[in-house]
């Protein structure tokens, strides 16, 4: 048997309840506060929105990345604002083979902020940040960084060196903005001329909707995507990695 504890929208708010089996889902935009010593254990926990207050997920501790980050293609300058996106964000070992530790999946949000769950990470030991996007250039935090009292949050998007190998895009002057790199539609590692050929057919044939050659977010595919993805294969951008 599992217990459960539901949170209302927006935070607080709970009882205990048990079932045999249980999925907790909770929706963008809820956020969940999970105080020392309380649990939130079911067979499947997402959580969509913000989770904080330092409890346990599954009788795990819970350790949370806040993270910020931007998708170059994403972003718009005009109005400092990105299309809020999903990412994909892995904790590595900061030390050779730099051994994969956990994985979260969560929305950027249109400032580039999200929160990330981690419940096979640990305090005071250092990992590698690596941000995944469906049609970016997968990026590794610039150095390792650890967890303290289950907490860490940090940003990508002040410096170039904030990504390893300065591997990110400066899209912004006024604030001063940098951005991973997006083009990388087939999700090989670089941009070059085989992300190019999927935009242009998709774009020949009019394609439209959630599609990895959409490289700016607008839902079409068009000319802009591929002008994207072109300036970024002249420049040789693909990922760079310890």
């Amino acid at each position: 048997m599992k217990k459960i504890i539901f949170f209302t929208i927006l935070f607080l708010t709970f009882k205990s309840v048990t079932f045999s089996q249980s999925v907790l889902n909770y929706q963008t935009g809820t956020g969940v506060v999970v105080q020392p010593g309380a649990d939130i254990c079911a067979d499947q926990v997402i959580i969509n929105g913000t989770f904080s207050g330092g409890g346990t997920i599954c009788g795990a501790n819970a350790y949370v990345l806040n993270l910020t980050a931007l998708i170059q293609g994403f972003y718009n300058p005009s109005f400092d604002i990105m299309i809020s996106d999903t990412v994909k964000v892995y904790l590595r070992d900061a030390s050779f083979p730099y051994a994969l530790v956990d994985s979260s999946k969560n929305l950027l949000s249109s400032s580039g902020v999200g929160t990330f769950i981690f419940p096979n990470a640990v305090n005071a030991t250092n990992y590698y940040i690596v941000l995944t996007h469906r049609n970016s250039i997968e990026t590794w935090s610039g150095s390792g960084n650890a967890f303290v009292s289950g907490s860490l949050t940090y940003d990508f998007t002040t410096a170039a060196n904030k990504a390893y190998g300065d591997n990110q895009i400066q899209v912004d002057n006024a604030p001063v903005k940098f951005a991973i790199y997006s083009g990388d539609v087939n999700q090989d590692g670089v941009v070059d001329g085989g992300d190019g050929a999927i935009i242009e057919n998709e774009a020949f044939n009019f394609v439209t909707g959630y599609v990895n050659s959409d490289v700016n977010g607008d839902d079409v595919v068009d000319g802009s995507d591929g002008a994207i993805a072109d300036n970024n294969s002249f420049n040789f951008i693909g990922k760079i990695i310890p």
